[in-house]
């Protein structure tokens, strides 16, 4: 069960509310001729409506009846009962005003105005609701009936009412069926959304649990070996070159023990790295691979998904690892450009490639990797030589 209503469930009950306003609009036409043809019957009828005595009774039971024509609207189950019981008043009102025509009007008797009452409760009530409107008027009918008629005509006259009865709610349950299951195929869904980030969630453990049993320990054995390997170097009094190199690589080795550590926190779940951190990233390539590279923001910044930030972090990592590996001493600029409903990240060197061969758009694992997270997240990325050197353009929406 959802604790919160999803979109999707949100978008079928408005799917359902919008239904009940096309369906009112198409029956505005159906109510005019229903009215004129009340009017009509009761205009020919014996005594006419008037404004005097009894045709003045009949003229108030004709204007109750059109009127309740047009008030009685669409009720869905769960709003208030009290807009409830208002359309039980009206259509109690249109049955007896009918039922009036009926009785007052004996050379125009129709039992129409009295039924429409009938047919409009059960298409728009509960059962047990409707009841209250039907059964009276139907009592009635069969009373006023009785005067005039013999039993046959009674019979035939209830048959009627009970077949309008029945045929109203047979359309109102197909309308609430319909409603049901559309939001029963949202609620499934939903369901299956759930299931699919529960299947997620689990590869994603599996896998952290993986990479944190092979690579972090590693790793971890590598930052060792390396620590040894350089207090033997000042023991041994090496040179200042390779005592740097060994520091360097010993730097390297903690760093990535760190960024797998990080790596296996944010598969488990954990904060990832995001947007905020591209400048100390940047810093750190600066610092430990010694490239030269400039950063620069452009725009206001925007709250982003965690997966939009780890996307761009990831990418401008496997940017610069690309250029310490084939253009080692290029100049590069890492730009970041906030905009309307998008961020741009873009990664260029400008020279120093040896062989670009190696870093063609879909012959890299980082580079694929790259463009499936960005194609996952509806963004686009392009990667590829740009005059002496490369670039990667990448356009994700926030």
């Amino acid at each position: 069960m959802h604790d919160t209503v999803s979109d999707r469930v949100l978008a079928a009950r408005q799917r359902a509310r919008d239904r009940l306003v096309h369906q009112g609009a198409q029956l505005g036409p159906l109510r005019l001729v229903v009215a004129a043809v009340v009017v009509g019957i009761s205009s020919y009828g014996k005594p006419a409506p008037g404004f005097h005595g009894k045709a003045l009774v009949i003229m108030a039971c004709l204007v109750v009846v059109v009127v309740g024509i047009f008030l009685v609207r669409t009720r869905r189950e769960e709003e208030e009962t009290s807009n409830t019981w208002q359309q039980v008043m009206i259509l109690l009102l249109l049955g007896a005003a009918g039922i009036g025509l009926d009785a007052l009007q004996s050379q125009a008797s129709s039992e129409l105005p009295a039924t429409i009452a009938i047919f409009m409760a059960a298409m728009r009530l509960a059962p047990l609701v409707a009841a209250v409107v039907e059964l009276p008027v139907m009592a009635a009918i069969g009373i006023v009936a009785g005067i005039d008629s013999d039993a046959q005509n009674v019979v035939a006259v209830l048959l009627l009412c009970v077949v309008l009865g029945v045929s109203g709610a047979l359309i109102r349950q197909s309308r609430l069926n319909q409603e049901r299951t559309e939001l029963l195929l949202a609620e499934l869904e939903d369901a299956r959304d759930d299931q699919a980030r529960a299947a997620a969630a689990a590869e994603r453990t599996r896998i952290a649990r993986d990479l944190h049993d092979v690579l972090a320990h590693s790793l971890s054995g590598l930052a060792i070996q390396m620590e040894a390997a350089r207090q033997l170097a000042r023991n041994d009094e090496a040179t200042p070159e390779l005592r740097d190199l060994i520091d360097r690589a010993s730097d390297l080795a903690k760093q990535g023990l760190t960024e797998s550590r990080r790596a296996v926190g944010a598969l488990r779940g954990d904060d990832a790295p995001t947007v905020d951190r591209i400048p100390e990233l940047v810093a750190q390539y600066r610092r430990d691979l010694g490239l030269s590279v400039n950063l620069r923001v452009e725009g206001a910044p925007q709250p982003v998904s965690p997966e939009v930030g780890l996307t761009l972090y990831r990418a401008v990592g496997e940017a610069l690892t690309n250029v310490s590996r084939y253009a080692p001493g290029a100049q590069s600029d890492v730009s970041v450009r906030w905009s309307a409903g998008e961020v741009s990240l873009r990664v260029v060197d400008h020279g120093g490639t040896a062989d670009t061969s190696g870093r063609d758009a879909g012959g890299g694992w980082g580079l694929i990797g790259m463009r499936e997270r960005v194609s996952r997240l509806g963004g686009r990325c392009l990667a590829g030589p740009q005059g002496a050197g490369w670039s990667v353009d990448i356009v994700v929406p926030v």
